[in-house]
């Protein structure tokens, strides 16, 4: 099943109230906090490793009642934007429908809802009339990023969501730190099958690179996942200090002179081993490039058990100092906490 975040965000949408997407797009706290959520500061190495944002939801029965984590910076629009994406966890666990399209989604269940909460949260706090006006009439372009950033109240990574949704081919809008030669967040094209993960290492090497140097750059550039894998893809880039916003597109739908002939899109690095089978627990076919780090079994993507037996819990008990603690606090595959086991 191909869900599509944007309809998903839309469906989401239409459960608030108009005084309530107007609060939230000016005082999210405040919004949150009259619709009954629990909101907690914390560092950001306590948030979520597969969230998105600085951020991270705890559903009940893990939580008293339903709470939202985040790393304040207060009244600055990534906050805003890690708040309203947040609300999209929640607002998901209050759809019986819409959990089960995302447990039958084509694209894994998690990389699915962070894509729904992305999109969600870019429509909360940037209107359509917004886009529209920088984009008038053109496709998506790095340079748009900026404009729409300095036109709304929406932060770059709003911006970049709700750009990405307009792209017309495979592709992704992305925000690059030359700083820590990673990804700091990137949106995929609607069509787009595969997510591009926070904090992806960028080679030092990288043509993106040149826009931090020289303000800006046009030509081909690969995305790089956290895996290893690489695709060539036409690359629109502008730099502001050490960040860098490119658009990786699979055509090149822009103008432009000099510019080489893009070879085939290909993986210029082996994959990782397929494994694929038979879950059994819901029966349904399992596949995947990542096995359990306890079982070895791959996680089905329907009900999303492994070998093990069960989901992966949200909470853990540290081994140490025996506390119960969010997944987020532990280091991936460790059962002693980040407090006990800082390295």
């Amino acid at each position: 099943m191909n869900l599509r975040a944007t309809a998903a965000a839309t469906r989401l949408m239409a459960t608030l109230r108009v005084e309530q997407r107007l609060q939230l797009a000016q005082d999210p706290l405040a919004g949150l906090r009259a619709m009954g959520l629990r909101l907690v500061a914390a560092d950001a190495a306590e948030t979520s490793e597969t969230c998105s944002c600085d951020g991270f939801y705890i559903p009940e029965p893990y939580a008293p009642s339903p709470t939202i984590l985040y790393a304040p910076t207060p009244r600055s629009r990534r906050e805003s934007f890690t708040l309203v994406h947040e609300l999209g966890h929640h607002l998901i666990r209050l759809d019986d429908g819409l959990l089960s399209a995302i447990a039958d989604a084509d694209e894994g269940r998690d990389r699915i809802e962070e894509r729904i909460c992305d999109a969600f949260a870019g429509r909360v706090l940037i209107p359509d009339d917004s886009v529209r006006v920088i984009l008038n009439g053109e496709h998506p372009r790095a340079a748009h990023v900026t404009q729409l950033f300095n036109s709304c109240n929406g932060s770059l990574e709003a911006c970049v969501v709700r750009l990405a949704e307009h792209l017309p081919c495979d592709g992704y809008i992305a925000l690059l730190d030359r700083s820590t030669y990673t990804l700091r967040f990137a949106s995929a094209s609607p069509e787009c099958g595969y997510s591009w993960g926070r904090g992806s290492k960028i080679p030092m090497n990288h043509s993106a690179w040149s826009a931090a140097r020289s303000g800006s750059f046009n030509g081909e550039g690969e995305v790089v996942w956290a895996s290893g894998q690489r695709k060539n893809m036409w690359l629109d880039a502008v730099g502001n200090g050490p960040l860098v916003t490119a658009v990786f597109s699979a055509n090149r739908y822009w103008g432009g002179a000099g510019l080489s002939i893009l070879s085939d899109a290909s993986i210029t690095k082996a994959m990782p081993t397929f494994m694929g089978g038979t879950c059994a627990h819901c029966g349904a076919n399992v596949f995947g490039l990542r096995a359990c780090d306890k079982c070895g079994d791959v996680k089905c993507r329907r009900c999303g058990r492994c070998g093990c037996g069960a989901p992966t819990p949200l909470m853990k008990t540290c081994s140490t100092c025996h506390m119960t603690k969010g997944k987020s606090q532990f280091h991936a595959g460790s059962l002693i906490c980040r407090d006990c086991d800082p390295a």
